[in-house]
């Protein structure tokens, strides 16, 4: 299973889905069709970290797959990583943004965080066959396009990139026992400008990912890891 915030992100992917067919379930988007030999269900959770959990709780719930990708756009905070730049998500970690943004300390301690993890064996994959970078995200319900807020979160909690529902799709999935993983696309670099970077970037970053998903997804099921796990 694909599971997407955004509708222009699950069509990216739809578009590369063969027998692909659009329908819904209950609230939610969604399409099907086959990488390869791999049947995948991608579904449109909406914009948010409770969405993004009632999405996920609920295919899981109906569908049991054997695994869940979260797939979509991300805010880079710092303008190393490229437009456009993939990448796995290693950890995501719900944090709650500050009122004030103090001045950042690289040798405090780091402010305590729920976290996720993806599957230790897809990230092995997508290391080894796609020579994929890992990443540690930071999750809250609005995107960072305070600079300040941006350097705050680089420094003091180690992220990397930014979005609303990694945390949330990795929490649900860990708890029931299902392999996840988050592929993430920087579509802006977090800051005033961010908005517009997304409206300019985001469809050709997207269609480009989605193609990088259907290699992971190839890979996924050569090496056995799109079977239920071993008892």
């Amino acid at each position: 299973m694909v599971q997407c915030a955004l509708p222009i992100e699950a069509r990216s992917v739809a578009a590369r889905l063969r027998r692909c067919r659009r329908g819904s379930l209950g609230l939610f988007q969604a399409w099907e069709g086959l990488i390869g030999r791999v049947p995948v269900l991608v579904v449109v959770s909406g914009m948010g970290t409770s969405e993004a959990a009632i999405a996920a709780s609920e295919v899981i719930r109906m569908f049991e797959p054997y695994g869940l990708i979260d797939f979509g756009a991300a805010g880079a905070l710092s303008e190393t990583w490229a437009i456009g730049k993939c990448a796995l998500i290693s950890c995501a970690a719900a944090y709650q943004s500050p009122r004030l943004f103090p001045q950042p300390n690289p040798s405090a301690p780091r402010p305590a965080v729920a976290e996720a993890w993806s599957d230790d064996d897809w990230l092995k994959v997508g290391q080894e066959v796609l020579r994929l970078p890992l990443v540690k995200v930071g999750c809250a319900d609005a995107p960072v396009t305070n600079l300040h807020l941006a350097r705050y979160l680089a420094t003091a909690y180690g992220f990397d990139w930014v979005d609303c529902e990694s945390h949330s799709v990795l929490n649900v999935a860990g708890g029931q026992g299902v392999r996840a993983v988050g592929l993430r696309v920087v579509s802006d670099h977090c800051g005033p400008n961010a908005p517009q970077q997304f409206e300019e970037n985001a469809r050709r970053a997207l269609r480009n990912a989605a193609k990088l998903l259907d290699n992971y997804v190839r890979a996924l099921h050569q090496a056995g890891l799109l079977e239920p796990r071993p008892t």
